[in-house]
């Protein structure tokens, strides 16, 4: 199957990743939550997950975790040349399809980080969804130059 993609938003594909993490009891499963290590006293970071839709549509709507006094789901796009990251609300989750949030492209924005991300060390991040039940996932933070979990081969990503 190809990835379907929409404009803004992260790529959705049929086959999911290996490694799942955490399963809601609605039917979405979240695969390889993941961060990069914050530099020096940076107070932003992001996190990236893949998202595998249950039987029925849904949408992340919200995110928090401890380590940030914000955290907000964002997209990058490019504006005529120029990439910019923007708020994104309402990200679809359809049936049975892969959502995957990848550096360069769709990923929760962390604000205000209350510490440092430190390679090997690991945090909580609560994905709020429009119809399943919230779901704590426990994020990996890797090296700054560590990229996506070794079963992600690009495949989804923007």
């Amino acid at each position: 199957l190809r990835p379907a993609v929409a404009a803004g938003f992260p790529s959705v594909q049929s086959v999911p990743p290996a490694g799942v993490i955490f399963a809601a009891e609605d039917g979405i499963v979240v695969h390889e939550a993941w961060a990069r290590a914050s530099a020096g006293v940076a107070t932003t970071g992001a996190a990236y997950i893949s998202l595998m839709g249950g039987a029925q549509p849904d949408s992340l709507i919200g995110a928090s975790t401890p380590v940030a006094a914000t955290a907000l789901v964002h997209t990058t796009v490019n504006d005529n040349g120029v990439m910019k990251m923007r708020p994104a609300p309402v990200m679809p989750v359809p049936p049975g399809q892969m959502v995957t949030f990848a550096p360069g492209g769709a990923h929760i924005m962390l604000m205000g980080l209350k510490r440092p991300l430190k390679a090997g060390d690991s945090f909580p991040l609560t994905l709020t969804f429009a119809h399943a039940a919230p779901v704590t996932v426990n994020v990996e933070v890797r090296g700054m130059g560590q990229g996506a979990p070794a079963g992600d081969h690009g495949h989804g990503r923007i």
